[in-house]
């Protein structure tokens, strides 16, 4: 969900929203936010931030969207205002490019495996498997953890040790058995082994990280600096995944970096939505020293390329960082005027995948 924000003096700023679930909700919420920017100074989004959010003080991730998608609006319009990109805002540069990892999925193990040989041959460096694939759900545990461990061996075999792999699992196992998911894939070298368990328990998803004894990547799901220091205070958590459409936009974001950053741990940022949110994810990675790879999806296709003027640039696996003002990308919105909503609901494919009693299998 996108939302403009437009000054007195006509300029325009724009955010991404990226609580996907649910987006009419929070545009909802963004209706009910008027009141408290409309008016208000554009160059203060730290105290509109505390204003939206102390206002009621109920944590709620439709409502973080909400103010993520203004708070990114209106670093664009004072970096568009100052004429500088927003990563000078955040302190300069500390990087010349944004290393890209691309999410691989398939329907097959055989069109994974193709989907990541293509993307090393690309150029890219860094994929992110999703090796649960078929008829996984229906399996004996025996099984399913046996071919998902040969998926992810067989994927290595194929594209060498030129390239790193990271495992994202999907919150599809219990704490134990991601011990387990480990121990089997370790031989592989995976990059990160990205959410083992569903994200409800903070204790549960501790408990898997400890017992998976590697690099583990959590925490999409988290709303706000307070949660996000709860998952940073466990040493076994190497790497954490805000989203800036979901985690507070620039204003939270930059806090969550430097909390990471202060214990040595990694940001590898949540993103598979629109351009808009990886633009605004490339400002932070330029100029945020703990930041490690860039959540990327192919934007060159439709719907992506239709909803901006042009995507994010993208060279041997590695994403350009704009010299424009603001975020460096601009929506389409005389496309977006003839476009219309449309409740993916039980068609997202990312759904409740089901055991062979009819339960369902994610934990």
């Amino acid at each position: 969900m996108f939302v403009t924000v437009t000054t007195e003096g006509g300029a325009i700023g724009i955010g991404e929203a990226t609580y996907f679930p649910h987006p009419l909700a929070t545009a909802a919420v963004i209706e009910d936010l008027k009141a408290i920017y409309i008016g208000a100074d554009a160059f203060r989004p730290e105290w509109l931030f505390q204003l939206a959010i102390k206002h009621h003080c109920i944590r709620d991730a439709c409502q973080m969207a909400a103010v993520s998608a203004l708070d990114q609006a209106l670093w664009d319009i004072k970096g568009k205002a100052l004429g500088v990109p927003v990563w000078q805002l955040l302190g300069g540069r500390v990087r010349d490019k944004v290393r890209a990892i691309l999410l691989v999925e398939a329907g097959s193990v055989d069109a994974l495996i193709a989907g990541a040989v293509a993307a090393r041959d690309e150029g890219f460096t860094a994929i992110k498997l999703k090796p649960f694939v078929g008829d996984w759900a229906r399996q004996t545990t025996a099984r399913m953890l046996q071919d998902v461990i040969t998926t992810v061996q067989e994927t290595r075999a194929a594209v060498g040790w030129d390239i790193d792999i990271a495992v994202e699992m999907h919150r599809n196992l219990p704490p134990d058995l991601a011990g387990v998911f480990a121990e089997g894939v370790r031989s592989m070298r995976p990059y990160f082994l990205e959410d083992p368990v569903m994200p409800f328990s903070l204790a549960a998803n501790v408990q898997a990280a400890r017992s998976m004894g590697g690099t583990v990547a959590l925490a999409e799901r988290v709303t706000n600096i307070w949660e996000f220091r709860d998952y940073s205070d466990c040493p076994d958590i190497a790497i954490l995944r805000p989203d800036i459409g979901l985690a507070g936009g620039f204003t939270q974001m930059r806090k969550i970096a430097a909390i990471a950053e202060s214990r040595q741990q990694r940001i590898v940022p949540h993103n598979f939505t629109s351009p808009v949110a990886t633009a605004a994810h490339i400002q932070m990675a330029a100029a945020t020293v703990n930041w490690d790879v860039q959540g990327y999806v192919r934007e060159d296709r439709d719907p992506w390329r239709q909803v901006v003027k042009a995507v994010n640039r993208i060279e041997d696996g590695y994403l350009v960082i704009p010299e424009v003002p603001g975020i460096g990308m601009e929506l389409d919105l005389e496309w977006l005027e003839g476009a219309s909503y449309q409740p993916f609901g039980s068609q997202f494919h990312h759904g409740l995948a089901r055991a062979a009693d009819g339960g369902p299998r994610q934990i």
